[in-house]
């Protein structure tokens, strides 16, 4: 009997180590499991073959000023692509200025992009764009920084309507990545930083109304309006976009 007893309790243990057993070894399936789906999605963003394709800016129609911008690029080899977008804006998209009315706006940006990489699995580039933007605009009830400031005795032009007028160029360095959304969408991010040429002026100005400079109100307060400040200028321009892509092949 007490032989039986042992038995029993020698093979009720050794069920119950292959149990412990079985269910660490499903553990262990179920972590090399998620392990390998997450490399496999890791390597399914990375060996993006960047062909042609068409793209939608998903920034452009939210800006100071709104557009639809859509760009098309095509694939030279495999390291190289070239391509570009236009854009066109109007009275009436989202954001658009409220103090304004026949908002209107055209931009042509050409690049080339270099892919890093080896083979067909890119994710990362580097690229070379140009951009030429003109905008104009009736603002209403509104101010700007003239050139002629009158021997320092004019800040500001307060004016009841004026017509608006917008050229800015320049270049950029854009670098960036390609994720994949489905077989056919993707998503690409890009930041770029250059150098633009900028000129705003104004014509039609019904009655202005001349302001001195007040130091105290500049000195603490800071006014980053694009619009303001009438006349050329240059400086650095830093650009951040996100589109959206449909693979053409």
């Amino acid at each position: 009997m007490r032989i039986t007893t042992s038995a029993l309790v020698i093979i009720l243990c050794c069920i119950q180590t292959l149990r412990a057993q079985t269910t660490r070894e499903e553990k262990k399936a179920i972590r090399v499991e998620k392990r390998v789906k997450k490399i496999e999605r890791r390597d399914s963003i990375s060996r993006i073959p960047v062909k042609s394709y068409l793209s939608l800016s998903l920034v452009s129609p939210i800006t100071p000023f709104p557009r639809i911008n859509i760009g098309y690029t095509k694939s030279l080899n495999n390291h190289w692509s070239v391509g570009g977008s236009v854009g066109v804006g109007f009275q009436g998209l989202p954001y658009t200025n409220g103090d304004s009315s026949n908002y209107s706006l055209y931009e042509i940006r050409p690049e080339v992009l270099y892919f890093i990489g080896k083979g067909d699995k890119y994710t990362n580039y580097v690229g070379l764009e140009l951009f030429y933007i003109n905008s104009k605009e009736t603002l209403i009830s509104d101010t700007f920084e003239p050139i002629n400031d009158a021997n320092g005795t004019v800040e500001l032009i307060a004016f009841d309507r004026a017509d608006y007028q917008r050229v800015k160029n320049g270049v950029l360095v854009n670098f960036g990545e390609y994720t994949r959304l489905s077989n056919t969408l993707m998503l690409r991010v890009n930041f770029g930083l250059g150098f633009r040429f900028k000129d705003n002026s104004y014509s039609n100005i019904e009655n202005p109304n001349f302001r001195g400079f007040n130091f105290e109100e500049n000195f603490l307060f800071s006014d980053t309006n694009p619009r303001r400040e009438e006349g050329f200028s240059t400086g650095f321009e830093f650009n951040m976009d996100f589109r959206l892509i449909y693979k053409l092949d």
